[in-house]
């Protein structure tokens, strides 16, 4: 991203995590998912790895206190809340985005891998749930609460077995077959891959900024990496 196009969304994000902070005097629970939100996009964009760290935790809350809000709102307003059409698919959308931001995809692609490997197994049943739920339910909360609860079931899905997707061969070398350092890396340092940034470690000689590197290993959201005439391709090396 570049320098100017960052500064301006930073300025755009503080001014309104100013706005959120009015919002926690009328409604806590909003406030505090619009400010779980905005404060994941600005350490996402100004600061991707920690980002993509901080979404796994944040996430998962605003979620929740999505599904709380709902409910409680329904609970003590005087009259049902009720959610049009148009609603349920910017609600979607949204809940999409989040689920992005926790699998730390950089793309709509990238960030729905487990969607396009699982949703196509649990779509049947999910959209019949979704169908009888609208005909059952005028007010489309069930709808709402169906859409929250799978998302973060696939959250729970990814975190118990695909959390170390990127580490299998196939997806590694699909995803990051092009890596190059954006710092000198000695030991420490960043290495990007398509729009994606990650802390990187060498565990060999420095590596200078520009040049081009391999994964050796992935520990969290750390590359261990080396350049390709480092790495042992074969025992006689």
């Amino acid at each position: 991203m570049d320098a100017w196009i960052k500064i301006f969304v930073v300025m755009i994000m503080f001014s309104a995590l100013s706005m959120v902070m009015t919002v926690f005097l009328v409604d806590p629970l909003i406030g505090l998912m619009l400010f779980g939100i905005i404060l994941t996009l600005l350490v996402i964009t100004l600061e991707p790895a920690t980002g993509k760290a901080m979404a796994q935790v944040t996430v998962p809350l605003v979620i929740i206190l999505f599904v709380m809000e709902i409910f409680f709102t329904n609970l003590y307003s005087p009259e049902p809340l009720s959610f049009p059409y148009w609603m349920l698919f910017v609600i979607g959308a949204v809940l999409y985005i989040l689920f992005m931001m926790f699998t730390g995809g950089s793309s709509f692609v990238e960030g729905g891998f487990m969607d396009a490997k699982v949703s196509l197994k649990l779509f049947p049943v999910y959209g019949i749930a979704i169908f009888l739920s609208v005909l059952i339910d005028d007010t489309h909360k069930l709808t709402v609460y169906i859409m929250a609860g799978t998302v973060i079931g696939m959250m729970a899905l990814y975190f118990a077995f695909l959390r170390d997707y990127d580490k299998w061969p196939a997806y590694s070398q699909m995803k990051y077959s092009d890596i190059h350092a954006i710092s000198d890396i000695n030991p420490r340092g960043k290495v990007k891959t398509g729009a994606e940034i990650w802390w990187a470690r060498t565990t060999g000689p420095p590596i200078k900024t520009g040049e081009k590197v391999v994964i050796v290993d992935i520990k969290g959201m750390t590359m261990i990496v080396a350049r390709p005439e480092d790495v042992l391709i074969g025992p006689e090396q």
